[in-house]
């Protein structure tokens, strides 16, 4: 286009040349005769250098939600919050035990009662041990004990008439409190408060996720505006390089001093240096956006070329700023935080209002006993061999007497319930003055309620803060980026124009090429704008809590970080 308009004024100026006397050639420079070629656009260039990932908007959020490294880092703390809601649920695991052991002792004696037979200064005993039991803590505060203990004993003692002896004792204990601790127990208050904190979390994981979604659209769109801006570099140097050749012609018809050569020729160094610094603006965006993408330092995607596929769009944003200040106040995670900050406290004020009352405990027990061994029982002897019985009487063995025998014995017995101990009791406890230490939990309650309060009052301010600012700075932008397109097209208006004069030979060349630079700056500041208008929309849905969907949330929790890796194509 550029050259095609070139042609009336190099004509008249080779016309007026021929008219004009001749002048000694100078030589030929060599500003006059490099040959300089217009660069290939950035992403031409990109794609043949290497491996490129065409990547939309969409699917750079989905990169980021995938593989985040912020977002996985939040995600182990829903995940330590789930353990520690099993951790507290196992108070209500039952507890199965074993205890196996002997024991034996020997002592002196000082009474006849203590002494053993044949041995009258000491006395020995012997104990084997065989017990299990089941504990189980159930809802509610009570707590349920079911023991299964045998035992087996000996010793040299005169005056035992079983010997050994074994015992088996089966047993259950009950415990619940009637009033302190019923149902309002600590372990319940654990449970309530690690639900809670897991809410919190997930709240802190949404704000988490919606702040990434914000950098990300950010950065990609800086990524456009600097790849944007580079290509408008590149035409503006192209733009450059046309003077520069169209120069050099009018020097070869001898109607132009040779120094507009060099001065044309430095103008497309400096064009070509400011290209050259758009690309670093290029390449520190695109590392901006790889580091929200990559979930960790050897991914993929830091070895590709991101090009972006999406284009910033001017949206209708109809929504009021008061509509938009009352969906903040009911979206905002950091202000459901304090609500389930709220909750926690009341669960607390719950807890040791109930822990204030006094104790009432009910203990019921049943247990049934059985009892064998070797059994004797008085009787004569001729201890003396002249065959009459003496007055002395002996403990000798009864094996029909009920309690003879062994384990297989005793532990029947047991389980038939024929001798049984049971019992029922009321344990009451209370402060005998005053309970200073649930009086202070209670009064760190009141106080920790007060300051949420404050809290919560502070954060709806700094939220309506927040709103305004993004509401009013999106009008401001969408000014601006009226103002940019106006700027745009007067400028594309005075091109026409003086295009038209070009033509009708009342303007140069030069003055055409400085209109057609200043419409691409132009153009350049209203894509600025219109990003700027793009980042200032993002920032109201971030401030309202409207920039994350629930299936994006589900999207963040669902998937590991080792997934979404991206593919190459060539």
């Amino acid at each position: 286009m550029f050259l095609i308009c070139l042609g009336p004024v190099i004509a008249q100026d080779a016309a007026q040349a021929q008219q004009a006397p001749a002048t000694p050639a100078a030589p030929a420079t060599a500003a006059q005769t490099e040959e300089v070629k217009v660069p290939e656009s950035y992403v031409t260039r990109t794609k043949k250098a290497g491996a490129v990932l065409d990547l939309s908007m969409k699917d750079a959020i989905r990169l980021a939600l995938t593989n985040n490294l912020d977002i996985a880092i939040e995600d182990y703390n829903e995940e330590l919050n789930r353990e520690r809601f099993i951790q507290t649920k196992g108070f209500y695991d039952p507890r199965l035990q074993f205890t196996v052991g002997f024991n034996s002792r020997d002592q002196i004696t000082t009474t006849i009662l203590e002494a053993g037979q044949g041995a009258n200064f000491v006395s020995s005993t012997t104990g084997l041990t065989l017990n299990s039991q089941i504990r189980q803590n159930v809802p509610g505060g009570g707590r349920a004990t079911l023991q299964f203990n045998n035992n087996r004993g000996g010793t040299n003692s005169a005056f035992s008439y079983i010997n050994p002896n074994y015992n088996s004792n089966f047993s259950l204990d009950f415990m619940q409190p009637l009033w302190r601790g019923f149902r309002v127990t600590e372990t319940e208050r654990q449970l309530k408060l690690v639900n809670l904190d897991t809410r919190i979390s997930d709240t802190q994981f949404q704000d988490r996720v919606s702040s990434i979604v914000q950098n990300v659209q950010n950065e990609y769109w800086d990524l456009v505006f600097a790849i944007q801006n580079h290509e408008t570099g590149r035409q503006s140097m192209e733009l450059a390089i046309v003077q520069h050749k169209n120069n050099q012609k009018r020097v070869e018809i001898g109607v132009m001093a040779p120094i507009e050569i060099t001065k044309s020729r430095a103008e497309v160094a400096r064009r070509e240096q400011q290209m050259i610094q758009s690309e670093v603006r290029i390449i520190e965006a695109e590392n901006g956006l790889k580091r929200l993408l990559a979930p960790d330092p050897k991914a993929t995607i830091w070895g590709l070329n991101l090009l972006p596929t999406d284009q910033p769009k001017e949206q209708q944003v109809g929504i009021t700023l008061d509509e938009a200040v009352d969906r903040a106040l009911e979206r905002r995670p950091e202000l459901e935080e304090i609500r389930l900050q709220v909750q926690k406290n009341e669960v607390d004020r719950k807890y040791y209002r109930n822990f204030s009352k006094p104790q009432f405990n009910l203990q019921a027990s049943l247990a049934s006993t059985g009892t064998a061994g070797t059994v004797f029982q008085k009787g004569t002897a001729d201890l003396d061999g002249d065959g009459v019985p003496d007055p002395d009487q002996a403990l000798i063995p009864a094996p029909n007497a009920p309690f003879y025998g062994g384990w297989g014995k005793a532990i029947p017995d047991a389980f038939k319930f024929n001798y049984l101990n049971y019992g029922v009791f009321l344990t009451v406890e209370m402060p005998l003055w005053r309970d200073r230490t649930n009086d202070a939990a209670m009064a760190q309650i009141i106080i920790n309620d007060r300051r949420l309060n404050s809290q919560m009052k502070n954060s709806q301010q700094l939220v309506m803060v927040d709103v305004r600012n993004a509401y009013q700075g999106m009008q401001t932008q969408k000014k601006a980026l009226e103002a940019a397109r106006i700027s745009r097209q007067l400028a594309e208006e005075q091109l026409a124009g003086e295009n038209k004069r070009f033509e009708a030979g009342l303007s140069t060349n030069f003055e055409v090429l400085t209109y057609q630079n200043d419409l691409a700056a132009a153009r350049v500041s209203e894509l600025q704008a219109l990003i700027n208008f793009e980042k200032s929309v993002t920032a109201l849905q971030r401030s309202m809590y409207t920039i994350v969907g629930d299936q994006d949330i589900i999207l963040a929790k669902g998937q590991s970080a080792a997934n979404g890796q991206p593919t190459t194509t060539k």
